[in-house]
């Protein structure tokens, strides 16, 4: 029978696999690296907690095992291990150009929608999918973070360990060039 901090865990892991998946999928451009990368994200995870947090404590501000954030937490861990991952590759991240040809509409379908929603969601995403090739990858990625994965700024600021003024100046300044491009 599960501990309580086990349930808490598999239901954080529950509420973000589908997102963190996505984030590396973004990145590596890779099905089965995006998969095993995103298993590992969690195994590191439950690691870190077990470890960090042994005896267990109380379940703190929601988190698992004390963590305050654990959804800013995950896609901490999935950004090194995206780093990892390319540094023992001996190259840099996919860009959004790279893996253009793949269908990353699928990816990020909502299984309800019609074949109306569908065609719109896949051309809208071409149009913001080149003009987000053009932007730097930090751009890229907190463009991505904020209105894909639906992050919050504090979030932001936690995983990119900056302040949320930082962030938001980051944001901005991304918001701006990706309208400029597609102007």
């Amino acid at each position: 029978m599960p501990t309580l901090k086990e349930e808490k865990f598999l239901e954080l892991y529950d509420k973000n696999v589908g997102k963190i998946y996505r984030y590396i999928f973004f990145r590596v451009g890779s099905e089965e690296q995006a998969q095993d990368l995103t298993s590992e994200v969690f195994l590191k995870s439950w690691q870190y907690i077990n470890k960090q947090f042994n005896p267990p404590t109380p379940l703190l501000k929601g988190g698992a095992g004390g963590l305050s954030n654990p959804r800013a937490f995950f896609y901490q861990v999935a950004r090194n291990l995206i780093v990892d991952f390319y540094r023992q590759r001996d190259k840099a991240p996919l860009s959004l150009e790279e893996i253009a040809d793949k269908s990353i509409a699928d990816k990020i379908a909502d299984k309800k929608d019609g074949p109306m929603e569908e065609i719109s969601r896949t051309l809208e995403l071409e149009l913001v999918k080149k003009a987000l090739i053009q932007l730097n990858a930090d751009y890229q990625e907190v463009i991505i973070w904020r209105y894909l994965d639906e992050l919050e700024i504090k979030e932001m600021a936690e995983i990119l360990d900056k302040s949320e003024g930082a962030v938001r100046t980051l944001l901005s300044r991304a918001l701006a060039s990706l309208k400029e491009i597609l102007k």
